[in-house]
């Protein structure tokens, strides 16, 4: 996405909470490492805000002040936002469906280090290791990755892997770097043996956030058991139920498209 960011400064802005948990932690990330996108009512008073990296959006203050083709950078994202907001998606996207969520913060021990296979390695990402997430393809471990991705979360050392002879099992990264709290992403959860790996790299990956004097939160499906308890072992626990509304093109796009072929 092409960054189009605006002078909001996160600390004064006065339509999220700085340093909470959750949307604002996106806010953080943005600003402070000029990444993604992001568009105001007004540079320094804004009735409304926008702002998304990486797939994810979110939408804060009066929806009347977000003129509906404003949004249409956030096509195919995932954007957390109020319930008032809804008519304006509908009108500025063809697509929008809801997905209830689970947001879990960092606030316990870990329940216990699960068992490592012989010959699988918990350890740090370095630079290195860019070209084995790069490999991880559409389903991987990098769908949803920080930055610019691969090679951005590798050279980060903002992550941890489970690796087989060199080959990416698992990992946890993180995805968004707030001021107080730390967005994770995961390895999808396709099997129990990648489920524990992925358990011992995201307990490895709190422990130096908690070092970095900062939270984990991590996020998942309302219907995802596997991830809920994932995020229970790891000694995260539930801080709010919430809703993200993902949608398809701007509104009218594939009329158009249609129209043309």
């Amino acid at each position: 996405m092409t960054s189009r960011t605006v002078p909001l400064a996160p600390a004064r802005q006065p339509l999220l909470l700085p340093g909470a948990p959750g949307p604002a932690t996106l806010v953080e990330h943005v600003f402070a490492t000029r990444t993604g996108w992001s568009w105001g009512s007004h540079p320094t008073r804004p009735r409304a805000i926008a702002v998304a990296c990486d797939g994810r959006a979110t939408l804060a203050g009066d929806p009347a002040a977000l003129p509906p083709a404003e949004l249409a950078p956030l096509a195919n994202h995932r954007v957390e936002a109020s319930e008032r907001f809804l008519p304006l998606l509908a009108e500025a996207f063809d697509d929008v469906c809801a997905d209830e969520r689970m947001l879990y913060l960092q606030a316990a021990p870990p329940a216990g280090a699960p068992h490592v296979p012989h010959g699988i390695v918990v350890r740090r990402l370095t630079a290195a290791d860019a070209s084995q997430l790069d490999a991880c393809g559409p389903d991987g471990a990098t769908a949803d990755g920080p930055e610019e991705g691969a090679h951005a979360l590798a050279a980060s050392g903002l992550g941890w892997g489970a690796f087989r002879h060199g080959r990416v099992q698992a990992l946890v990264g993180t995805g968004f770097l707030g001021r107080r709290y730390e967005d994770l992403i995961v390895t999808p959860l396709r099997d129990e043996r990648l489920w524990r790996l992925t358990l011992a790299c995201l307990i490895a990956h709190t422990a130096d956030v908690s070092a970095r004097g900062h939270r984990a939160i991590l996020s998942c499906a309302s219907h995802d058991r596997p991830g809920r308890l994932l995020a229970w072992n790891a000694g995260l626990r539930l801080e709010r139920e919430f809703v993200e509304y993902v949608v398809g093109l701007p509104s009218g796009m594939r009329q158009n498209r249609r129209e043309r072929v």
